[in-house]
This record gives structure tokens, sequence and C-alpha cells, in this order.
């Protein structure tokens, strides 16, 4: 293959390549914005009676300070940091991994809900959230998966 068949490979790859990621990039902006409203609202429901009224996600952080909940938002406020890049198209696949982990994280230990000998019931908000991360993992996937076979195939083929 001669250098100007070569630099012609390369450019339709990397248009291919932009053209994948500004699709995607369309859903990395509001669910970004999911991300971060629905830290301002409760997971939990207090129980009627109860002395324990659960808080958002700040509110937990202020009362608790440093412990799940503080790991928790750290989580959450670098994933929506890194979909924001991917929003706006700045992101690689070793980026779209580090969103696929950090939306795993976060809907797992929801999931989860680490202290707590009993938890308490979600709210919506939480059921959402819990949604709402493992909706996030399965969409960068498909992401990374996408670039990895446009690469794969531009690789195989030389299309």
């Amino acid at each position: 293959m001669t250098l100007p068949e070569q630099m012609i490979r390369t450019e339709l790859l990397n248009s291919r390549i932009t053209r994948t990621n500004a699709l995607y990039a369309r859903f990395y902006g509001p669910l970004c914005l999911l991300v971060i409203s629905l830290t301002f609202f409760p997971y939990y429901e207090s129980e009627s009676g109860s002395s324990i009224n659960y808080g958002n996600l700040w509110q937990e952080v202020a009362r608790l300070g440093p412990g799940y909940d503080l790991m928790a938002l750290l989580v959450v406020l670098l994933t929506a940091l890194l979909l924001a890049l991917a929003a706006a198209g700045k992101l690689s696949t070793s980026g779209l991994i580090a969103i696929l982990v950090g939306s795993i994280l976060v809907a797992s230990t929801l999931l989860q809900s680490p202290g707590y000998v009993d938890p308490p019931p979600y709210t919506d908000f939480g059921v959402f959230s819990i949604v709402l991360g493992f909706l996030i993992s399965g969409l960068v996937l498909g992401h990374a998966v996408h670039l990895f076979v446009l690469e794969l195939a531009f690789q195989r083929r030389g299309v």
C-alpha cells in the first residue's frame, strides 16, 4: 500500500470515528444532566414515625461526612464530567471505559445499599438512578464496541 492510499484510509477512518462519536454524543448531554439532577433527590424513603430522615446525596455527605456517601458523590461527579466530555466528542475509548466503570459502580452501590443491615425502601428517584446507571453502561458499552468494530474492520478489510 502506498503512502497516499494509507493517508486516505486513515482520513476515512477518522471521519467515520468522528461521525460515530457525534451520533452517540447526542445522548450523553441529556444523560449528564439527568445524573447530576438525580443527586438532588433522596434515594431512600424515610419511614413514617421514624426519627431517621434520608436526604439527597448532598445532604447525606454534609450530614455524615466521609464514608460511602462521599465516595459515591465523587464517583457520580467524575462520571458526569466524563459524560460532559463525551457529549462534546472529546473522549477516547479509554474514557468510555471509565464512564462504564463509574456508572456500573454507582448503580451497583445503590442496588446493594452499603452501610445498611436492613436497607430502607427506594424512592422512585432511587430506582430511576439504578436503572439510569445500567442504561448508561449499556450505551457506553455499545459505543465502545462500535468504535472497536469500526477500527477492526479498517484493519482487516482495508475499507
